[in-house]
Formats: structure tokens, sequence, C-alpha cells
């Protein structure tokens, strides 16, 4: 298992009998499973439990246990230390749930099965916290536009840069579809993409995001640009802007986004997300139905799409009507 998690016999409370289950689970997720989860999944999982089993170490107190008691112990005042810190509600519960997860891999008790007090004391421990995420700003249709007349679209940075903008923007992928993209996942014909994998696709099957006439413009002349035959699209540079055969990794994705800002004097706001939230924003303001906005961002219900479109909906509503 490619992981940053050094686990050792001391981290644990159990019996002889549960020993075997234990490692024997271990093994497995490292050779069977881990390799098929995303990147990201596996990435947020090793890092949320590398720092409880750091927090548990350094109180003396056992990451697991046979005994379900124990690890309710242990959770509870890694639960108390998170909501005393600035970490968000959010990020709270996305820890909570890796360890759920290392938990449920090993097959140990859980805590939030034997103890419906420990469940409504983790409830009112959340409630602490609010729940409401700070949106990204959006990256909307108009900001794009501006930003294909700005960027120096000679220079393999700059070309790259509004390529990957506008493919974001149109196809609402997230950054972890982005930084994926292979040339054959390009049908120019059909106008779309094809996005092996995604968090929300349990089953595998993939799915494809829209590309317009402008954006093939774009990307087409990056992959000329770039001198590109086959494999990811979107190349890492050097600081000599020659072309890796590595795709982008997310750090830089996030950089570019932030670099865009600048150039669009918003002084770097921009994140990935943002031309998923401006998305959003730019086909609620032109009328698009939310059945198709929904069904364009690869969501199972409409919860999330509004939520990104609050604020346009506040002055659109109630007494906007009216006054």
């Amino acid at each position: 298992m490619n992981t940053n998690i050094t686990i050792s016999q001391h981290d644990f409370a159990i019996d002889d009998a549960d020993k075997e289950i234990v490692l024997s689970n271990l093994v497995e997720l490292r050779d069977d499973v881990w390799q098929t989860m995303s990147k990201n999944t596996r990435k947020a999982y090793q890092q949320d439990f590398a720092q409880y089993l750091a927090f548990c170490r350094k109180n003396g107190m056992p990451a697991m246990a046979s005994d379900w008691r124990l690890t309710k112990e242990s959770c509870k005042a890694y639960l108390e230390f998170m909501v005393a810190g600035p970490l968000a509600h959010h990020s709270i519960k996305r820890k909570l749930a890796s360890i759920r997860f290392f938990i449920g891999i090993s097959e140990l008790p859980d805590p939030w099965k034997h103890s419906k007090l420990f469940t409504k004391f983790v409830s009112g421990q959340l409630k602490q916290k609010p729940a409401a995420q700070k949106q990204a700003k959006p990256l909307k249709l108009r900001d794009v536009e501006k930003l294909n007349r700005t960027l120096e679209l000679t220079s393999l940075l700059g070309l790259r840069d509004a390529a990957l903008i506008n493919v974001a923007l149109d196809t609402l992928f997230r950054a972890s579809n982005i930084v994926d993209i292979e040339l054959n996942h390009i049908d120019w014909d059909a106008k779309t993409i094809f996005a092996p994998k995604s968090k929300t696709d349990q089953s595998g099957e993939g799915f494809y995001g829209y590309i317009s006439d402008e954006t093939a413009g774009l990307l087409k002349r990056w992959i000329e640009k770039a001198n590109l035959l086959d494999g990811f699209l979107f190349r890492k540079l050097s600081p000599k802007q020659t072309v890796q055969p590595e795709p982008m990794q997310y750090q830089a994705l996030l950089k570019r986004y932030a670099a865009v800002g600048m150039v669009l004097d918003t002084k770097g706001a921009f994140t990935c997300h943002s031309t998923r939230t401006g998305g959003v924003l730019t086909m609620m303001e032109a009328g698009v139905p939310m059945a198709d906005i929904v069904l364009s961002g690869h969501w199972k219900s409409e919860a999330m799409p509004i939520r990104y479109g609050q604020q346009y909906q506040a002055s659109k509503t109630g007494m906007a009507k009216i006054r």
C-alpha cells in the first residue's frame, strides 16, 4: 500500500483472536482494494488516519481495539480535540469517516454501531461547528471570455491555462477529472470529453462532458503547440516551459486557478471548484432548466446546484418578485 501510515501493534488493543483477522484484512486492502479507489480518496484516508494515529500515540490511547468501549474513548477524545480547533464541520465529519473506514476494514467493533449515546455525542459536538462551507468564488462564462482575450495564447503556459479553464467550465469536471483527461477521451465530432471515473460514480461507468467550438479550438491549438500525440492532455511544464510526459497534479492546477484570478484582477481568489460553481450560475442566469444543470454536472439530485445558486436565487425569489 503506497501510504504514509506506519502502524505497529502498540497502536491497537486487540485480542489474539482478532490479530490474524486484522492483519489479513489490511493485507487484502493493500493488495486488492487500495488501487481500485481514486487517488484523492486514498490520500484523504491515509492523511486522516495518520493524524488520528498521531493523536492517539501522543495521548497513550489505542486507535482501535477489540473492546469497542476503548475505541469509543479514543474517538471521543479526538473529536473533542478537533472541535476545539480550527477545523470546519465537514472536515471533522470526513476525518471521522476515515477512522470508521479503517475500523470497518479491520472488522473490529465500531462504537457508532454499539452505542446510541456515542452517536448522539458525536452529533452534539458537530453542532458546535457551522455546517455551511465557504463557497468557491464563481468563475463564470463572462470571466472566461475575458480570460480568453487577456491571456498570452502564443505561450505554452497561457495556452494551457486557457484550454483547461474552458474545458473545466464547459464540462463542469472536478479537478481530479481534468488532470486525468487523455487525448483518446476527446470525441471531436460529438463535442464531448469522456471521464472514466468520478468520486460519485460507484459503478465505474464514467460520464461525458460537453465542449464548445471555442474550447475545441483552444484544445487543438494546445495539442499542436505542445506536440502531443497521445497520453495525458494537460501536462506539466518545466520552469523553461518544456512539456513533460507527466500530467499536471492537483496543486499545480490550483496554482493555475490562482494565477487566472490575478489576470482577472480577483487577487487569486479562484479555486479548482470555481468553474463548477461558475458554470452552474452561468446556466441559471441563462434560464437553463434545473434538470439539465443536474445532468451536466453529473449530480444525483438538485441539492448541490441549488446550494451553488443560493445567492442568485435570493435575488429572484421572495421579496425580489415584489420590490
